[in-house]
């Protein structure tokens, strides 16, 4: 299933799962199918691993989830699938990073807007203190920034 998933071959996971394969075994790393799915953009096995009920919000050892890599990736439809499929937006590493704050670090400011639409904190702090806002700034990303502070200004009027 692993390697499957990692080579974006979703006739091979379709296949695997339909014969009743484990669909949330770990690698080494301790990645589940579905956080190396997003983490590889591959969209279509997302939603096949959804369709097949994997669990959503299961974490690396670092309490990395499928939708931070998501929003990492920067893809708008794999971040909807996996909200619609009960992903938690709020969630945390063991470091404190959220989707949110993976999003506006690589400046995916479609992303960011779908996150704090679904109810994102745009207040949570990372351990070192850093908002999605901070992460914006630091990685130069100025277009996302601004609708950040555009989202906190309507948000907190």
């Amino acid at each position: 299933m692993i390697d499957a998933v990692e080579r974006g071959d979703l006739p091979q996971v379709t296949a695997l799962l339909s014969q009743g394969a484990h669909g949330n075994p770990v690698n080494a790393e301790g990645q589940t199918p579905l956080i190396l799915a997003a983490e590889g953009n591959h969209a279509a096995i997302v939603d096949c691993l959804l369709a097949h009920n994997v669990p959503v919000n299961a974490t690396d050892p670092d309490g990395w989830t499928a939708l931070m890599s998501a929003s990492a990736v920067g893809s708008l439809a794999m971040v909807q699938s996996l909200v619609q499929g009960g992903a938690e937006v709020n969630s945390q590493t063991s470091f404190g990073l959220t989707a949110l704050m993976s999003a506006a670090a690589k400046g995916h400011g479609e992303v960011v807007q779908f996150l704090v639409d679904q109810g994102a904190d745009l207040n949570l702090r990372d351990r070192n203190s850093w908002t999605a806002l901070i992460w914006a700034a630091s990685e130069n990303h100025p277009e996302v920034v601004t609708l950040i502070k555009q989202l906190r200004a309507t948000l907190n009027p």
